[in-house]
């Protein structure tokens, strides 16, 4: 909290945000490279030690790449063009947060593939296991990074297509699939579409 103030003082242009000792920091290159070199010098007098080598300079326009890569060279920061995950979420283009997001949905659905099948043996079980685990998975990443819920869909087809019938032996309607949304306490299951988020 000190070496952030400290940091708001000495380089205000530079905007930044910091959880616990991640630090996110945008502005423009030669302010981040003053940030960068005052963090490196600062940094050790509240404990904090930078780590270049895990350190990400995004840039946000191609023709500033050449600038950037001259600014940071020999600092050991990475610099790209593209994007970063950072804190669980995704920083960058939409191609890059797309293709994370896309990357993250294709695990899930293998895992709701592999609780189908515990889901015909075992229905109890693989619905606990959903809703009290493999659910929450997707659902800090909803909250954190917006439009991406038609990334979704490929999940959303794996619950309706093949947990929901496996837990409840048969297929279902549309109108079920909305009903089974539901919180329990209306009667659903909860197990909501992820497309809907």
């Amino acid at each position: 909290d000190r070496l952030a103030d400290h940091q708001d003082t000495s380089h205000p242009p530079a905007k930044q945000a910091w959880f616990a000792d991640d630090g996110t920091t945008g502005g423009k290159i030669l302010q981040l490279k003053k940030f960068w070199d005052n963090l490196l010098n600062e940094g050790p007098k509240f404990g904090y030690y930078p780590n270049a080598t895990k350190t990400v300079l995004i840039v946000k326009r191609i023709e500033d790449l050449p600038k950037a890569r001259a600014v940071f060279k020999d600092t050991g920061v990475l610099v790209k063009i593209d994007g970063e995950r950072h804190l669980g979420a995704v920083l960058g283009s939409e191609p890059f947060r797309d293709q994370y997001v896309s990357r993250k949905v294709s695990s899930w659905v293998k895992d709701i593939e592999n609780l189908s099948e515990i889901a015909q043996e075992e229905p109890q079980i693989a619905y606990s296991a959903f809703s009290k685990g493999l659910s929450h998975r997707w659902s800090y990443i909803q909250r954190t990074i917006s439009g991406i819920s038609e990334l979704f869909k490929p999940l959303e087809d794996s619950i309706r297509t093949k947990l929901l019938p496996a837990i409840l032996g048969r297929q279902i309607s549309d109108t079920e699939r909305e009903m089974l949304a539901l919180p329990l306490r209306f009667g659903g299951l909860g197990i909501q579409n992820p497309t809907l988020r």
